[in-house]
């Protein structure tokens, strides 16, 4: 019986360093977070930064695989833990500080620190040492009140991302394609689109560059029987 024990707080580890570390994050942007299917360079969510990590094909190996983070402006003197979602991602919501418009981190992956492979932008330190490294886009939140209904009975979707960004909506009217009904940039960052819809409920939810989102400016979200977190809008 004590055998098991250091295996178990060794699984335990991450998850109490995750929750300690993003006390303040928003629960729905965490568990839409949980639903990443692949690894990318670090993308804004809100005030946060969304980073990820995926081991190769020889990830079930029987291991107690960790991923975890350090920053340059914290001189890496804390180590923040990953979580792994349902798809084997490894990923972590950081808000950076503010004023800050560069980070420079290492990921220390299995205990060995190394640069996040899937960021190319690679810079060495004084000493030599190679840092990944991102730059902190904040995404505005101006918006409010969103879906708007207009007079003529249509829906415009508004959500606002970073600009170039491949942005959807899903949901019941549209079969859940994720395809199917792509939102146009119309202003840097902003992203719309004008839908007739039928009356009653309607779900659904953004992808943004392949991360699903609840609408932030609709507070109007129920579960969805899949276990997402959807936004609701309703139609008299």
């Amino acid at each position: 019986m004590s055998r098991t024990r250091p295996i178990v707080l060794l699984i335990l580890l991450p998850l109490l360093l995750v929750a300690v570390a993003l006390p303040g994050q928003d629960l729905s942007v965490r568990l839409e977070v949980g639903n990443l299917e692949r690894a990318s360079a670090p993308r804004p969510v809100g005030d946060a930064l969304v980073f990820s990590y995926a081991f190769g094909p020889d990830r079930h190996d029987g291991r107690v695989h960790s991923v975890e983070i350090a920053f340059a402006h914290e001189e890496f003197r804390t180590l923040y833990a990953f979580e792994r979602n349902e798809n084997d991602i490894y990923v972590l919501i950081y808000e950076p500080p503010e004023g800050l418009a560069e980070i420079r981190y290492r990921l220390i992956v299995d205990g060995i620190w190394t640069t996040d492979p899937s960021n190319p932008d690679l810079v060495a330190d004084r000493w030599g040492v190679r840092l990944s490294r991102t730059t902190v886009s904040r995404v505005p939140r101006t918006l409010t009140e969103t879906p708007i209904v207009h007079a003529d009975g249509t829906v415009e979707f508004v959500v606002q991302a970073r600009e170039g960004s491949r942005v959807s909506v899903v949901g019941t009217f549209n079969g859940w394609d994720p395809f199917m009904t792509p939102l146009r940039e119309t202003s840097p960052g902003v992203f719309s689109r004008r839908l007739r819809l039928g009356t009653g409920e309607h779900l659904y939810y953004y992808v943004v560059d392949g991360l699903r989102l609840p609408d932030p400016g609709n507070n109007e979200r129920k579960w969805h029987r899949t276990g997402l977190v959807v936004s609701v809008v309703s139609l008299p």
